[in-house]
């Protein structure tokens, strides 16, 4: 059985919208913008798991799991899975290409097989074509991007919209701070040792989606306050020419549990821009597996995407 959810679409849209769950849109956001989408799978045990909610509280019944010890891992889609997917669509839509925005191939395989899906149906088209647009980014990054596509589908063909949010994705930064550093070790991004001292020096690492879409340690802070004071200094320094005060750009914070941290962020930055476009969302089961519980983060558009290291 397919995972393919879809809606109807408005008639005089110039393309449409696919992704995986990984954007964390709440499902009913998703129908009410017309977003098809198919779920990347978590595994726990011998369950298996396509989630895509329509709440918090349903992701916070997951993290309330990684809190106790259970642990998941998570499965890519398949190119099959990706056929099957577009089939349904191009079914039920007649007209109009489709532009799919995948997870960043830096942290799941699933960005190829949708490539590999996508050019051989491609190979069966006329007049019509499915795209592969890989976001190298996560979570708010990725809504960020599908969020672009949603305000250019009424008036922009899908080539100049794939122009235009390529080069707003070649200047997004995602900057996060892990709060357990156990689950940075069980991913191999931290040695046993220094998760161990960082916990007890309250040392919280500072991670990146960097140019290529990998997930790597960027920086250190002591947590708390001066987390949130490291993420204002970032977008004032890095904020894009004659946009310092990112009037009409946007800006999502995102979280995995609840926290006050990221209260004090979302409503510190809505003070100093209040022009932007702000929002926040939370993280969801596929990327909070590997970040744990705590984690606060920020997007937004910058003069230049971090290496990281």
């Amino acid at each position: 059985m397919s995972n393919c959810l879809f809606y109807s679409t408005i008639m005089a849209n110039q393309y449409i919208i696919s992704t995986d769950n990984c954007a964390d849109y709440m499902k009913s956001a998703m129908e009410k913008n017309g977003i098809y989408y198919i779920p990347l799978k978590r595994l726990q045990g011998e369950k298996v798991f396509a989630e895509v909610f329509d709440s918090e509280k349903e992701s916070y019944a997951v993290y309330d799991d990684v809190k106790k010890g259970v642990l998941s891992t998570t499965s890519q889609i398949n190119p099959n899975e990706f056929e099957e997917h577009f089939k349904k669509i191009l079914a039920k839509e007649k007209t109009g290409d489709i532009i799919h925005i995948s997870l960043s191939s830096g942290l799941s395989g699933s960005h190829n097989s949708c490539v590999i899906a996508a050019q051989e149906l491609n190979k069966t088209l006329k007049g019509r074509k499915i795209h592969a647009f890989d976001s190298l980014t996560c979570s708010g990054g990725q809504m960020m991007l599908v969020d672009k596509f949603l305000e250019l589908r009424a008036n922009t063909n899908a080539e100049k919209a794939i122009e235009t949010v390529t080069a707003m994705r070649d200047n997004q930064v995602l900057y996060f701070v892990v709060d357990d550093l156990h689950h940075l070790k069980r991913g191999g991004r931290l040695s046993a040792a220094k998760a161990v001292i960082g916990t007890i020096l309250g040392i919280k690492p500072v991670v990146v989606i960097n140019k290529i879409g990998k997930l790597t340690l960027f920086a250190k802070t002591k947590g708390g306050k001066r987390t949130i004071e490291y993420f204002m200094e970032k977008m004032e320094k890095d904020a894009p020419e004659g946009c310092a005060d990112y009037a009409n750009m946007p800006i999502i914070t995102i979280h995995t549990t609840p926290n006050d941290l990221h209260t004090q962020l979302f409503n510190t930055i809505k003070q100093k821009y209040p022009k932007a476009n702000l929002k926040s969302t939370i993280v969801g089961p596929i990327i909070g597996t590997h970040v744990g519980c705590g984690g606060v983060g920020v997007i937004f558009i910058s003069k230049t995407r971090p290496e990281g290291h």
